[in-house]
Order: C-alpha cells, then sequence, then structure tokens
C-alpha cells in the first residue's frame, strides 16, 4: 500500500539528513512529485537525481535562503509553473549551534530565527494559500526537544525558536482546520545528522539504547503526511527514544 500515492509534496532542508530521509520515504511511498528546497543546490540536485533513478517519483530541486522571504516566494513561483497543486509542506530546514550565550551575537541570533522560525512561518502561509482551494494540505513542521526542555547543548537561540514553532503550530492549526489542512509538529531528541555531530550524547541517556537515526523521523514524518492522521492536528509527537517523556 502506497500511502502517499499521487501526492506533491515540499521538503525543505532536504539536501542531506532527515530532510532527504524524508524525501526518499515519500517517493518510496507513492508521492508523485517532491520539491526539493535547500540553499545547497549541488547537494539537492543530487538528491533529486538519485531518487528519481529509484523511484517513480518526479523531482526538483530549488536553491533558496529560507530566511529572505523573497527567495521564498520565488520558491513557489517555480511550484506553481511545475505544478497545479501542493499537498504537503515538511518545514525540515533548521540551523543550530552550541554558542555559549555570552558569546551570541544578535546577528546570529535574529538569523536563527529567520531560519528556523520565520521561514516555516512563510513557508506555511504560502502552501496553506495553495492548498486552501482544494480543501485539504498536510503541513509538518519540526520543533525539538530544546525547544520544550530549554537548550543545554544547543545555543539558546535555537531553543527559543523552536519552542516558538510549537506555538506556530498550534496557531496555524486552528487558523485552517476547517479548510481541511492539518499542522502538526515533531520533537526529535538527538539524530545521528551534520547537526549533531558535535554533541557528545550517550546512548546511556536514551532509554531506547541508541542515538536515533534519519529514517525514525522521516517516517513519523510520512504518517503525518498521509491520510491516516487525518483528525490529528495541532500535535506535537515526540520521537526521540524516550528520552523526553511529557
Amino acid at each position: 500500500m502506497k500511502l502517499l500515492s499521487g501526492k506533491r509534496a515540499l521538503i525543505t532542508g532536504a539536501a542531506r539528513g532527515i530532510g532527504e530521509a524524508c524525501a526518499k520515504t515519500f517517493a518510496d511511498n507513492g508521492a508523485e512529485e517532491i520539491f526539493i528546497v535547500d540553499i545547497d543546490i549541488d547537494k539537492a540536485n543530487d538528491v533529486a537525481e538519485k531518487i528519481e533513478l529509484e523511484t517513480k517519483a518526479r523531482c526538483y530541486a530549488i536553491r533558496a535562503d529560507i530566511s529572505k522571504e523573497e527567495e521564498i516566494l520565488k520558491v513557489f513561483d517555480v511550484i506553481k509553473k511545475k505544478s497545479s497543486k501542493l499537498d504537503i509542506l515538511v518545514n525540515c530546514a533548521g540551523l543550530c549551534s552550541t554558542i555559549d550565550m555570552f558569546e551570541l551575537s544578535m546577528d546570529r541570533w535574529d538569523l536563527t530565527l529567520d531560519v528556523n522560525l520565520k521561514g516555516s512561518f512563510l513557508f506555511s502561509r504560502e502552501a496553506m494559500k495553495m492548498m486552501k482551494s482544494r480543501k485539504y494540505g498536510r503541513i509538518i513542521n519540526f520543533t525539538s526537544v530544546a525547544g520544550q526542555i530549554g537548550g543545554i547543548r544547543t545555543d539558546v537561540a535555537y531553543a527559543a525558536s523552536k519552542a516558538g514553532i510549537a506555538c506556530l503550530t498550534k496557531s496555524l492549526a486552528k487558523n485552517v482546520a476547517k479548510e481541511g489542512i492539518t499542522v502538526n509538529s515533531i520533537s526529535p531528541g538527538v539524530i545521528k545528522t551534520d547537526m549533531t555531530a558535535s554533541f557528545e550524547t550517550g546512548e546511556n541517556e536514551i532509554p531506547m539504547g541508541r542515538i536515533g537515526e534519519s529514517s525514525d523521523i522521516a517516517d513519523v514524518v510520512m504518517f503525518l503526511a498521509g491520510d491516516l492522521s487525518r483528525y490529528i492536528t495541532g500535535a506535537c509527537i515526540d520521537v526521540n527514544g524516550g528520552m523526553y517523556m511529557r
């Protein structure tokens, strides 16, 4: 059974890590078109070509700096030229660092909030414009354990931006619930990606006894992106091996 058969999806930050895993999982599960948005266009093109070779999905790589509204609007101009509809948005792109609070510049603070929080809002807003006319849509945002309990390994700007995404998700969900659009978020723990390579996390800190894989997250994203989750909106799903339990 192809859970996303015929669906058309946009995934930000899809040139590597969790975003790339989501793109591959979507294609394996029948997605018809996947727009792979990333600031690293060479890597995005590589991912798009690989997925097209291995599956039947059509993939389009689009370069964008998602901290800039004008570049986000250009992404949707491209999408509208390529496709008549958009079913799924995954706001996976993010910026994270471990800068000490007393050394964190305001430029870095602004950039982190612009990429993580503002970018998620602007992509969601533009996607909703396309989804409303069809009374159907799935939007998945990414918060974090740091956004729920505060940053320890990550800097304070990252934690604040992720806390903002949790509330943004609920606010968006309430605004479009009657339009047939669901908006949910995922809160990963420590996952093996380039972003967390410098983290010192012992497997003994995680009840399930292992660091998470990108595929662990992608499978939950796929659930939220399909129709099995049709009556879930405004929710945050923890995917962390038991590292944090509410």
